[in-house]
């Protein structure tokens, strides 16, 4: 596999955290919120995806994950960090320190066996964080999820649909399907692979162990039928959520599984955003919405950015089939990433893969929650957080946008470009709300480009479609 060839220039840097109180340039910006230390305490989850640049300039992709106790009073006095990176996978444990201002965004750090681990974070809420790496030379984003005690104690139950995205040394592979899993033994597993461009529908069974009962940390093994055995370390979020990372050697990958439920059909009006690998990593970004009624998906609309070519507001038809398990094939008219892999986790909800020779992608789907939008849908302060590459280099942001409800826009952001830490930086702009939730927007000194597609007025999936840039995310209403 080819890793997109960065020209780095890292210079000495000091980490600095995105916060509210940042001078600015925009006229009556106010940054917004009752945030503060406490609004981070207790138990968390998080996942990291990002690139390595310290043994060199091509970059070496790394995953991240763990589970980490903040004491609301800006300590964290306990975390277990799990970290790969080629062929190495290490557990550490470690304590901190963190930081939150009024408007949520902040800094987080981890003192373990590897160094100082520094984050910059956005609170959405109180049980939801969004993260990016803060450290020279290295980039990544993710997210933190609150977790629940009383489900740690004994392994997942249920079923479960589940995404993953792996990494080996020759090729990416997206997987996506549903199992069953009671008593720590997997059965009815079946999943739909994307491996290096080439499909494949396998059966699997596996075991979970038992989770560690103060960090809901676990192990387990799925072996499917090509015959193949992979291992992986599981993280309890809830009842309903389960995070998974890679722990087969040679293997970076980082996963989840949400407990399905209801009459899992694909029916109604769908927000959409995923992003995958082609020749280049993270060399495909896509976000979208379309209707599917009956076996026909109209209405279709989408944005995406291929190995750096620009496929702006791309209309789309097509058809479907579905299975009672939540499985459904879809075919659209489109030429590229014409197929997907729907296994839907409920009807508002599903994970799928794209059945495409050229790509190894993934995402999710979510229904959308507004019969017609406007500019007024979008109103309030948001949390959000968008990694990948541009020109210079990689890219990730983390912050807060202000919506106004009449088109007025104003961001404050933390970025990482190419391992070059930048403080606070506000930026105004504006944007424009169609009725069927795609939304047009433009930021000075940012992209002219940035598109949204609103799920409902508290959450959307969000691709930058600028030529030569590979970078998406997502944002949700603080609250």
């Amino acid at each position: 596999m080819r890793i997109l060839y960065l020209c780095l220039g890292l210079v000495s840097l000091l980490f600095c955290a995105a916060c509210g109180n940042s001078s600015s340039g925009v006229p009556g910006f106010i940054p917004k919120g009752n945030f503060s230390k406490a609004s981070l305490n207790g138990q968390y989850v998080y996942q990291i995806e990002g690139f390595d640049f310290t043994a060199n300039l091509n970059g070496v992709a790394y995953r991240e994950a763990g589970v980490f106790t903040a004491d609301g009073n800006g300590n964290i006095t306990s975390a277990t960090d799990d970290f790969s990176e080629g062929n190495t996978f290490l557990t550490t444990s470690s304590t901190g320190s963190y930081n939150i201002s009024n408007d949520g965004t902040g800094s987080l750090s981890f003192n373990n066996a590897r160094g100082t681990i520094h984050l910059a974070v956005t609170l959405v809420s109180s049980s939801k964080v969004y993260l990016v790496e803060g450290d020279q030379a290295l980039n990544g984003g993710g997210l933190a999820e609150r977790q629940d005690l009383t489900a740690i104690a004994s392994a997942p139950s249920g079923t479960f649909v589940f995404r993953e995205h792996d990494l080996n040394s020759t090729q990416s592979v997206a997987s996506i399907g549903a199992f069953t899993v009671a008593g720590g033994i997997v059965s009815n597993g079946n999943e739909d692979v994307n491996r290096g461009g080439t499909f494949s529908s396998l059966t699997f069974t596996g075991s979970f162990n038992g989770p560690d009962s103060s960090t809901g940390r676990g192990t387990g093994t799925f072996t499917d039928s090509s015959p193949a055995t992979s291992s992986f370390v599981y993280y309890i979020v809830d009842a309903n959520n389960v995070r998974f990372m890679a722990e087969t050697v040679g293997v970076d990958g980082l996963g989840r599984a949400e407990l399905q439920s209801g009459t899992p059909g694909l029916s109604g009006s769908y927000a959409f955003g995923s992003k995958g690998d082609t020749g280049f990593l993270s060399g495909v970004n896509m976000a979208g919405r379309f209707n599917a009624s009956g076996g026909n998906i109209t209405m279709g609309v989408r944005d995406s950015v291929q190995d750096g070519n620009v496929a702006s507001n791309v209309s789309f038809t097509g058809t479907y089939t579905q299975a009672a398990s939540g499985r459904a094939l879809v075919s659209l008219t489109t030429v590229a990433n014409q197929n997907l892999v729907v296994w839907m986790v409920s009807p508002t909800r599903g994970l799928f893969l794209v059945n495409d020779p050229n790509t190894v992608q993934d995402g999710s789907l979510d229904l959308q929650q507004v019969s017609s939008f406007s500019n007024s849908t979008m109103n309030g302060q948001f949390g959000f957080v968008m990694d990948g590459f541009d020109a210079g280099g990689a890219k990730d942001r983390v912050g807060t946008l202000q919506w106004d409800g009449s088109g007025g826009l104003i961001l404050n952001e933390f970025t990482n470009a190419a391992g070059v830490i930048n403080v606070p930086v506000i930026l105004s702009g504006h944007y424009a709300v169609s009725g069927n939730g795609r939304t047009g927007a433009s930021i000075g000194s940012l992209s002219n480009n940035l598109i949204f597609y609103l799920v409902s007025g508290n959450d959307a999936y969000i691709v930058q479609a600028d030529s030569g840039v590979a970078l998406n995310g997502t944002i949700s209403k603080q609250h």
